[in-house]
């Protein structure tokens, strides 16, 4: 940095490959950066690559999760609560160009988190079952609502009438390898309302905002429990949750879960030293 005399009075500005400015009267210079610092150590990186796959994964589902996280205020958003509960798992690394064209791979991810208990569920024999007690009753896409929210209410302790029930499923084709290309996941929901008036049917309640041509899941009875079935689990990898919800809006409160991975080969091969090399390489 220099001082600068000038007979023109007041110097400011750019000129050739320095940058004038006044501080208290008096003019200086100093050379203007030739070239902006863009730190890119191991370390760095680390950090930056790990948030591709969630804000990816947000992206996409971001439809389906707009009140599934208490206390939305002010600048607290869907997304930052998504980002923020999800930057401590175990890291995702996608390539430049995969983080590019928004591909993203399924990973246990909170999808919801409030103050109701967690609603538990497992994978066994292609279904994805809840711990939601159903007994002996039959249920099929011609159920009523209000025959459902019956059997719910009536069969499980902490849900009441007018509570809600999202479900979430995703399906992504399995890979062979980090050098075959990932597929784009396919996805639906559908947010069941246990309204004891409502006789709206199952298989008649709309698809929440989708990004995908997936078939629509049927909820069934497996075991007396409440559970969806799946088909092709060798060539593909599920994703589910299911969160119970009470109130609207700011008001509203859920339980707190995350998707559960029919299978997690595909996963784990994303979060290996392998697939960090190769994701590293890519932004050098």
């Amino acid at each position: 940095m220099v001082k600068v005399k000038s007979s023109f009075g007041k110097v400011s500005g750019t000129k050739a490959n320095t940058i004038y400015y006044e501080v208290n009267g008096v003019t200086f210079g100093r050379s203007k950066p030739t070239k902006m610092g863009n730190p890119k150590t191991e370390a760095q990186m680390k950090q930056r690559i790990k948030m591709n796959n969630i804000l990816n994964t947000y992206k996409y589902i971001k439809g389906y999760l707009q009140q599934n996280f208490e206390g939305i205020i002010g600048n607290k958003n869907a997304s930052s609560f998504f980002r923020s509960y999800n930057l401590m798992k175990t890291p995702v690394w996608l390539t430049k160009a995969q983080k590019e064209s928004y591909k993203f791979v399924l990973a246990p991810y909170v999808v919801a988190q409030g103050r109701i208990p967690t609603v538990g569920y497992e994978f066994r024999d292609c279904a994805f079952i809840s711990d939601i007690n159903i007994g002996d009753f039959e249920l099929n896409d011609q159920t009523e609502e209000r025959v459902l929210s019956s059997i719910i209410c009536g069969n499980n302790e902490g849900w009441t009438d007018n509570d809600t029930l999202q479900v979430i499923l995703l399906r992504q084709k399995q890979v062979a390898s980090l050098d075959e290309e990932i597929a784009h996941p396919t996805c639906c929901s559908i947010i069941v309302s246990l309204d004891n008036a409502s006789a709206t049917k199952i298989g008649d309640i709309p698809v929440l905002e989708s990004l995908s041509n997936m078939s629509r899941f049927s909820l069934c009875n497996i075991d007396g429990k409440l559970a969806v079935r799946v088909s092709d689990t060798a060539e593909y990898t599920y994703a589910f949750a299911i969160v119970h919800g009470r109130g609207q809006g700011r008001d509203k409160i859920v339980s707190s879960q995350q998707l559960y991975l029919s299978d997690t080969a595909l996963y784990d091969s994303y979060c290996g030293e392998e697939a960090f090399g190769k994701a590293y390489e890519s932004y050098k």
